[in-house]
């Protein structure tokens, strides 16, 4: 079946005058301030406060009280403890908590070990905690994975210094230049600082490779607290976690970026409540399809504890595929075009679809499931509030779609 020509008019005079004159704004439809005519996405969007509650898994007990960072590869979950203790990590019961292995990790030291991260071949571990800001000694040890079924394995050494660091005066939780989150990412380590001043993170990025570096800043962003832990998911989603001074646990989400300039995108910031119940989040990994862990460390009378967190209900398929739209190159034709009372969509390929009506402020509308190959028909009048444009989005497992409605009533 073919499109209408005059549908495809139709599409041309509403899209190209909004290609030209706003190409660029937040492309996310969940922000408030969403631009359905923006094609780039500038980092603008701007969101409702997002609460969410973590679901906890277990508590954790000796030798893991002070738990501060986390790792997850093939089908195991790390942790490690902070400064003052042993220089061991430890793999750990994604269901239970309970400890499974126990690595030694040799020519290592852990004056405060802060994060872990991981790529195909190694486990890094970050010991670059810097509470007074006074340091000169950060590192980052580097250990096969090959080593880990030993109990035993020998570290390599990633020096490093901060490049816009000249200030060394001791200042205990009263510096910006703390850091306990970094996460490795297109061969290099992405780090983030934990500001104990003016609350925001710096993003600082460093070869993988052992030897002595001074980090350029690439970013910074107003956190409004302490980032305590990083990850980025397999889809590019960088979670940071941390708490801010009133004591409430936060997670910021950005995606949609531009390059590996994680702050260029979207930027979301999730309140996961308050520390009485989590504990003080201070590391966060994730596993798989926007599921992951977060860790909370002993604190005063607050247990320490494994929880789970689930992101996908605010970042999967954010990014809309207009070129193809604009070539007709879709599995699906929607019609009549403009609408009347009731909408058509015609999937002319077999696939699990998930289709969504929403407003021009990005306000959703209608949202259905559809299994197979054939028409989905949705009576509409009720929902559309008088003459103007609406939006189908549209996507299967691969990609998403933006299909601009008339309505003429």
């Amino acid at each position: 079946m073919s499109r209408p020509f005059y549908s495809y008019l139709l599409f041309v005079f509403l899209l190209l005058p909004n290609i030209a004159n706003a190409q660029q704004g937040c492309t996310d439809p969940q922000a408030s301030n969403y631009d359905a005519a923006a094609t780039t996405n500038d980092g603008s969007c701007q969101y409702a406060t997002t609460n969410y509650a973590l679901e906890q898994i277990a508590i954790l007990n000796t030798p893991i009280l002070e738990t501060s960072g986390l790792a997850f590869f093939d089908n195991q979950l790390w942790t490690h403890n902070d400064s003052g203790n042993e220089d061991k990590i430890y793999q750990i019961d994604t269901t239970t908590g309970v400890i499974l292995n126990t690595v030694i990790v040799a020519n290592s030291e852990n004056t405060d070990w802060e994060d872990l991260a991981e790529d195909d071949t190694h486990i890094y571990i970050g010991d670059f905690g810097n509470n007074a800001g006074n340091r000169t000694d950060l590192k980052i040890y580097k250990c096969l994975k090959t080593q880990l079924a030993s109990g035993i394995a020998t570290a390599e050494v990633i020096e490093f210094s901060y490049e816009d660091q000249t200030d060394f005066t001791t200042n205990n939780n009263s510096n910006n230049y703390d850091c306990e989150a970094f996460f490795f990412y297109n061969d290099s380590l992405h780090l983030f600082s934990k500001n104990w001043v003016d609350q925001q993170t710096r993003h600082y990025v460093i070869p993988s490779q052992p030897g002595t570096y001074v980090a350029p800043v690439r970013e910074s962003m107003d956190v409004q607290g302490y980032i305590t832990g990083a990850d980025i998911s397999d889809d590019g989603v960088v979670a940071l976690i941390g708490y801010n001074p009133s004591g409430i646990n936060l997670m910021w989400l950005c995606f949609d970026y531009q390059g590996s300039n994680f702050f260029s995108g979207n930027k979301r910031k999730i309140s996961l409540g308050l520390a009485l119940n989590n504990s003080q989040t201070e590391a966060i990994v994730f596993r798989e399809n926007g599921y992951g862990y977060v860790s909370s460390e002993q604190f005063a009378t607050l247990q320490a504890k494994l929880l789970s967190f689930e992101t996908n209900q605010w970042t999967e398929n954010m990014m809309t595929d207009l070129v193809d739209l604009k070539l007709g190159n879709t599995p699906f034709q929607v019609f009549p075009n403009p609408v009347i009372e009731d909408v058509n969509v015609l999937f002319e390929k077999e696939g699990e679809y998930e289709i969504e009506l929403f407003d021009v402020n990005g306000r959703i509308l209608k949202k259905e499931k559809y299994m197979g190959r054939g028409i989905l028909n949705w009576d509409v009048k009720e929902l559309l509030f008088g003459r103007g444009i609406y939006f189908l989005k549209i996507k299967n497992t691969e990609k998403a779609w933006i299909e601009i409605l008339v309505l003429k009533k």
